[in-house]
């Protein structure tokens, strides 16, 4: 019996062809929550972001952020956070400054970059979004590092890390995380926190950084507009995100 449903934002829940999410979700969403089926976010983004795509449209249970680095209640309050351990991220901060690439670094409430690149306008346009200011790091603890370059780059970089690895949401864009880090790992965190297990969830993608999670539930929901390591990741595929695909899926398991 599925007792919560956790859902990516970026082309799953949040259409970056109609700038919105579906009117079909958003009523299907708010129908979950009145049969007692809490909702979760379990994304790459930033909450900064978050409120930013999805603004108080939808009151969620619970959000797992950053690729699973910070997790936080209904109310919005931290109750798990998982940094790059600080050798790492003084390595990250030493590659940051000599801008041979474009690279975000992300702390629990502040976002900035390092310069500007066509591939970074190019990346951001595609998932909605917009770059922080360009400022030097000054120390703070680093949960994810968004790099606008390819996984041949990633690599380069990674080999230097001891503690990390690397997701992908967008051609020539990755994240760089614990290499104990994932969605994976927030969802149990906050399954924790709610006194919830596995077998009780479903989950809907549409990326390669959600191939874990999709595994991990019972019910995992690949997008009919997801990448093919996320639909084979996934036990059902449905409809494209603007063919009305979180509805179509919830209706086919009888949850709404």
């Amino acid at each position: 019996m599925i007792k919560a449903v956790f859902f990516d934002i970026d082309g799953t829940l949040y259409s970056h062809k109609a700038h919105q999410i579906p009117e079909s979700a958003c009523k299907a969403l708010k129908e979950l929550q009145e049969q007692g089926i809490p909702i979760f976010t379990a994304t790459g983004r930033h909450m900064i972001m978050i409120e930013h795509l999805l603004g108080d449209l939808i009151p969620f249970d619970g959000y797992v952020s950053l690729t699973g680095q910070i997790c936080l209640d209904r109310q919005k309050h931290v109750f798990y956070k998982n940094p790059i351990c600080q050798a790492d991220t003084e390595k990250i901060a030493a590659f940051f400054r000599t801008k041979r690439r474009p690279l975000t670094l992300i702390e629990e409430n502040r976002r900035y970059t390092n310069m500007t690149h066509e591939k970074v306008s190019s990346s951001l346009k595609n998932v909605s979004s917009f770059a922080p200011p360009i400022e030097d790091y000054c120390g703070g603890e680093l949960y994810q590092a968004a790099g606008f370059f390819t996984q041949a780059d990633a690599k380069e970089l990674l080999s230097c890390l001891d503690h990390c690895k690397f997701t992908s949401w967008d051609e020539g864009a990755i994240d760089i995380i614990p290499a104990d880090g994932g969605k994976t790992v927030g969802i149990q965190k906050l399954l924790e926190h709610y006194n919830l297990t596995s077998d009780s969830i479903m989950a809907f993608g549409d990326g390669d950084n959600d191939v874990d999670m999709l595994e991990f539930a019972q019910i995992g929901v690949a997008m009919g507009n997801a990448s093919q390591k996320a639909k084979a990741a996934a036990d059902y595929i449905t409809t494209d995100i603007d063919d009305h695909g979180i509805a179509h899926a919830l209706k086919h398991f009888h949850l709404i």
